[in-house]
């Protein structure tokens, strides 16, 4: 298979990235950070110029959308966009002789999935009450599903994953590091003693949680580098990223995420040795009793906000499931979940709760805050939306069995990173309990286009497998 691993490739790949992520770094932290709206872009357009070829300008497009579509700034959001959208017409264009077979290649649970998602959203729109919400929900989608087909397009025709994988780990430094540099703004003893979610830093994403998603889809592939790779140089850089990465989550305090890479990083070690599985899990024991005895336990909990327990969450996923029990057929409608909430509101609305709920409408435009995918799904779109939410990880999951089981009869390399593409899927799936962003979010395209290449890459190989068992003949 022409996208398999090479240590020649890895090791280009992270010359790129040291040198690209070296030069942000220095771009921003020297300049006032008023100034980022023209950094931010200059330093991609430099990197592009400089590190990339003329093959890689998609990849670098993919840059811009996982990163600039961010807050940053609104002029720069929808200049992005324009070209980002102008740029993928183009290179579609360009190889429009493929776009057929790139589509024949997807697997049909993921066509049946996108069938499903626009069917449903368009019949639960219909008989909403504000149908504009619905209509504005599908047209978004349609741009972000385009987007992500056209990445499809390219790692099919061009046979590459590796640059779009890069760029993936790249824009997850950069977020991380923007969260963390943002930091330097609180006094640290409020930092580390008071623990408030006002001392959540999200960096260039206003939404903590958003950022904390990032995360968690790009750490397993530095553990795949990691574990590919014997190179002590390149195994330090790639134990920096991970602490880079560790320090993002630490930065918006996720308790979600934290878990949800602990669990995949379990799930990787269990299938790869599990006596390094037995010896991760004594260790954190280990640390967390550790932690618990030290006198200043209270104040790790505090910060790490643990004594929060879940943070009102079970107040919003009480709201939405009464909310989906009134309408259980066809749900409130897309979108609309803050429209209805006050209906559903469990706590009295002058209360300290209640005006919490009343800000967070607000300052979301009231998005659906149920913090459970399954839930948003659930009180939007009634009993079909909760088939939706759970035929997405069905198909995701049974490509993932697949692949892992072919990948096996071909090499290590291409097994380790379909293991690490079903590791993204167990973590964001699980993730998915605790936080209703990352997966669909209905239209917020920095957010959802991480999880949404890895589901490009898995369906990539599952097609690239499939053909080598035909044309070696291999009995699977």
């Amino acid at each position: 298979m022409n996208a398999e691993p090479s240590l020649n490739s890895i090791n280009s790949i992270f010359v790129v990235f040291c040198l690209s992520l070296l030069l942000i770094f220095m771009a921003w932290v020297s300049f006032l950070p008023e100034l980022q709206i023209f950094i931010i872009p200059a330093s991609f357009l430099i990197i592009y110029f400089i590190f990339l070829k003329q093959e890689h300008y998609l990849p670098f497009i993919l840059l811009m959308y996982l990163v600039v579509v961010g807050e940053i700034n609104p002029t720069l959001r929808v200049v992005v966009h324009i070209l980002g959208f102008i740029s993928l017409l183009v290179f579609l264009f360009l190889n429009k002789d493929e776009i057929k077979s790139a589509f024949y290649s997807i697997d049909i649970r993921i066509k049946k999935y996108f069938i499903y998602f626009f069917s449903i959203i368009f019949i639960t729109t219909i008989f909403s009450q504000i149908p504009s919400k619905g209509f504005e929900i599908i047209i978004k989608e349609l741009y972000f599903f385009f987007i992500v087909f056209s990445v499809y397009v390219y790692i099919k025709t061009k046979n590459k994953i590796y640059p779009v994988i890069f760029i993936l780990m790249l824009s997850g430094i950069i977020m991380s590091l923007s969260s963390i540099i943002n930091l330097a703004e609180f006094n640290l003893i409020d930092l580390l003693f008071k623990g408030s979610s006002a001392y959540r830093s999200g960096g260039l994403i206003n939404n903590v949680n958003a950022l904390s998603g990032y995360i968690v889809v790009v750490f397993p592939f530095f553990v795949f580098f990691y574990l590919l790779n014997k190179s002590g140089i390149l195994r330090s850089f790639l134990i920096l990223g991970m602490v880079i990465l560790i320090l993002g989550v630490f930065a918006t305090i996720s308790r979600s995420a934290g878990l949800s890479i602990m669990l995949g990083l379990l799930f990787v070690t269990y299938n790869i040795n599990k006596k390094v599985t037995l010896l991760i899990l004594l260790a954190t024991l280990g640390v967390t009793i550790l932690l618990l005895l030290l006198p200043t336990s209270e104040f790790i909990l505090t910060a790490l906000r643990l004594e929060q327990g879940f943070s009102n969450r079970d107040l919003f996923w009480q709201l939405s499931v009464d909310m989906f029990k009134d309408n259980w057929f066809l749900g409130v409608g897309p979108g609309l979940w803050g429209h209805y909430m006050f209906n559903y509101s469990p706590v009295l609305q002058d209360s300290f709760i209640g005006y919490l709920f009343y800000d967070v409408n607000v300052m979301t435009g009231g998005f659906n805050n149920s913090h459970n995918y399954y839930l948003v799904f659930m009180s939007d779109m009634g009993i079909a939306g909760l088939f939706l939410a759970l035929y997405l990880p069905y198909a995701f999951f049974s490509i993932a069995k697949e692949n892992l089981k072919l990948s096996k009869l071909f090499n290590y390399e291409s097994y380790l990173l379909n293991l690490v593409l079903t590791t993204v899927g167990i973590s964001m799936f699980i993730r998915a309990f605790f936080e209703g962003i990352g997966i669909i979010t209905f239209g917020w395209v920095a957010i959802d286009l991480p999880f949404w290449i890895v589901v490009s890459l898995l369906a990539y190989y599952n097609f690239q497998l499939k053909n080598r068992i035909k044309e070696n003949c291999v009995t699977a």
